[in-house]
C-alpha cells in the first residue's frame, strides 16, 4: 500500500508540473499562429457563419501582428495593421490574440496581403468564433505610422487640455523598438488637435532614457492637422515620415500631419 502511494506520487508530480507549465504558456502566449495558417476558403468561411449566430458581444480584447499591437476601432468594427517595411514577415505576420471568450478561434477569408491591396485600401475579413457564435471584423493594412491617443475625460477636451496616454508606432524606422508609450496633454477643436508628449524609455536616468521617434523631439508640443490623403498613397517617403494614421479613443480620425509647434511647419 505504501509502495502504491509512492508510485502514485511519482506519477502525479510530473503531471501537475506539466499542467502548470501548459497553463503558464497559454497565459503568456495566448492564441498564436501565422496569418496563412488560419486562412480559409470561401466555402469554409460560409460554413462557419451558417452554423453559428452573429454576436457583437464576442469581441477581440487584444491582437498583435508580429508582436506589435493592431489598433481596434470598435465603432467601425475595423482592425488597422501598420506594416513594418523592413520585416520579412510583414505579408504573413505572426498573430496573437485574446478574446472575450478564451475558447474563441480565428479565421481569415483566404486573401493574401500584397502591396497592391495595401495601396488600394483593400478590406480583409477576419472572423472570431466559438461553437455557437461568431463576429466579423474588417482588416485594413497601411504603410503609415500609427498614433493612438486615449483619454478618460471625454466631456472636457474642448474646454481644456486633458491628460492622455499615447501609443506611437513608427513602422518606417530602423529602431529595434518601434513603439513609444508615453503620457501627455491633448486638446481638440473641431478636428484640429494639439498634443504635448514626453517620450521616454523605462529607467531611472531620465536624461539617458529620452528617445525620439518619427523625428519628433522627446519632449515638445505638436500640432496635428488633417490631410485629404488616404491611408496609403504614392507620396514620397520623406513626406510620409511625419504623416500618421490618427486614432482618438480607439476611433480612426484620418491621416494627420504632425508638426512641432515651434518649427513653423517643419518637424
Amino acid at each position: 500500500m505504501i509502495l502504491f502511494n509512492m508510485n502514485r506520487k511519482r506519477v502525479l508530480i510530473p503531471v501537475v508540473f506539466l499542467t502548470v507549465i501548459i497553463i503558464i504558456l497559454v497565459i503568456v502566449l495566448g492564441h498564436k499562429t501565422r496569418y496563412n495558417r488560419i486562412s480559409v476558403s470561401q466555402s469554409k468561411w460560409d460554413s462557419i457563419i451558417s452554423s453559428r449566430s452573429e454576436d457583437d458581444k464576442l469581441v477581440l480584447e487584444d491582437i498583435e501582428f508580429n508582436d506589435y499591437n493592431v489598433v481596434i476601432d470598435e465603432r467601425s468594427n475595423t482592425l488597422y495593421y501598420s506594416l513594418v517595411n523592413a520585416s520579412k514577415s510583414k505579408y504573413n505576420p505572426n498573430i496573437k490574440f485574446s478574446a472575450s471568450d478564451e475558447n474563441a478561434k480565428m479565421a481569415i477569408l483566404s486573401d493574401e496581403i500584397t502591396d497592391e491591396k495595401v495601396k488600394n485600401g483593400h478590406k480583409f475579413k477576419i472572423i472570431i468564433y466559438n461553437s455557437k457564435k461568431y463576429h466579423v471584423y474588417d482588416l485594413i493594412c497601411t504603410d503609415l505610422p500609427i498614433l493612438s491617443v486615449t483619454y478618460m475625460d471625454k466631456g472636457s477636451e474642448k474646454q481644456k487640455s486633458v491628460p492622455v496616454e499615447i501609443y506611437l508606432f513608427d513602422n518606417l524606422s530602423d529602431l529595434p523598438n518601434k513603439v513609444v508609450k508615453s503620457r501627455g496633454k491633448f486638446r481638440s477643436d473641431d478636428g484640429f488637435y494639439e498634443l504635448t508628449l514626453s517620450m521616454m524609455t523605462p529607467g531611472r536616468n531620465i536624461r539617458e532614457n529620452r528617445v525620439t521617434i518619427l523625428g519628433m523631439r522627446p519632449e515638445s508640443g505638436y500640432m496635428l492637422t488633417k490631410t485629404d490623403d488616404e491611408l496609403v498613397d504614392d507620396l514620397d517617403r520623406n513626406r510620409e515620415e511625419h504623416r500618421v494614421a490618427l486614432f482618438v479613443n480607439g476611433e480612426f480620425k484620418g491621416i494627420y500631419n504632425v508638426e512641432n509647434e515651434e518649427s513653423n511647419g517643419e518637424v
